[in-house]
């Protein structure tokens, strides 16, 4: 069973992903923090990485960088409702996987994660 892990400190997006994913079949662990997220991603090493920017512990970017320096080969589809052509290129070169825009769409969110874990 693959996991997910969703690093966003919007209780409520955490726990529709939590629904949504666990529908599907995933595994899903989850925090609001970026320095907890980093320590389930050593410990677990989920299949994807579901990471918003916009955290209050830790920007999210450093939270890629940090993950990408231990795992080369992370999958982190970067969050944001913040999505300048600027932030995105930025989450690009520190080795996001792929972006999503909020507010998304489900179908498209699943899609890019089993896209994600077949790659």
């Amino acid at each position: 069973m693959s996991k997910v892990l969703v690093i966003d400190d919007d209780e409520m997006l955490l726990s529709l992903m939590q629904n949504i994913l666990q529908g599907e079949g995933y595994t899903i662990l989850s925090t609001a923090d970026g320095p907890r997220g980093i320590a389930i991603y050593k410990e677990e090493r989920p299949d994807v990485v579901l990471l918003d920017l916009g955290l209050p512990s830790m920007n999210g970017l450093e939270v890629l960088r940090r993950i990408r320096s231990f795992d080369d080969k992370a999958k982190v589809i970067v969050v944001t409702g913040y999505g300048s052509a600027e932030s995105v290129e930025v989450a690009y070169r520190s080795g996001a996987w792929d972006f999503v825009q909020k507010p998304f769409n489900n179908a498209d969110v699943l899609k890019l994660i089993k896209t994600a874990i077949d790659a």
